[in-house]
């Protein structure tokens, strides 16, 4: 598998990544160009990752030969708002069903921010501040394989 450093630098990225004051969305596909976030740990949780790697297509490739990446991996890449299902309108819903799951399931958040990589411009930031950083480790974008198994 291989990934690039993504330099961050204005005019530079690729266009699967938030620029220019767009937003990010924190639970992306895995595409070539979108960043890795996070990684799947055996727990569930999902392990921020400290630097910033753009996907490329073999990184997708290699990732696919075991399943769905978005299983095991979180993905960035930019917030198309009304072109994406999750979108209620005026925000992403996604987060809001996860937080009020938690609520609803008495899951406490996490106690610290974790790592990011992507807060400065995230989606589910903007709307919600650090309750949803707090939550986001619990977030696993594809969740077939956990239906299969129930």
């Amino acid at each position: 598998m291989s990934f690039a450093q993504a330099n961050g630098k204005k005019g530079t990225a690729s266009p699967k990544i938030a620029d220019h004051g767009e937003k990010s969305c924190p639970s992306a596909r895995a595409e070539p160009g979108a960043l890795l976030i996070g990684v799947v740990g055996a727990d569930g949780l999902v392990q921020p990752i400290p630097t910033r790697l753009e996907i490329d297509e073999d990184f997708v490739e290699q990732a696919s030969k075991s399943g769905v990446p978005e299983a095991r991996f979180r993905f960035g890449g930019r917030c198309v708002e009304g072109k994406c299902k999750q979108w209620t309108g005026n925000s992403c819903g996604v987060i809001e069903k996860v937080l009020t799951g938690m609520a609803d399931q008495n899951i406490a958040p996490a106690e610290n921010l974790p790592r990011c990589i992507i807060r400065g411009t995230c989606r589910w930031y903007s709307q919600r501040g650090a309750d949803t950083c707090r939550a986001c480790i619990y977030v696993v974008t594809d969740q077939s394989a956990l239906v299969a198994h129930a």
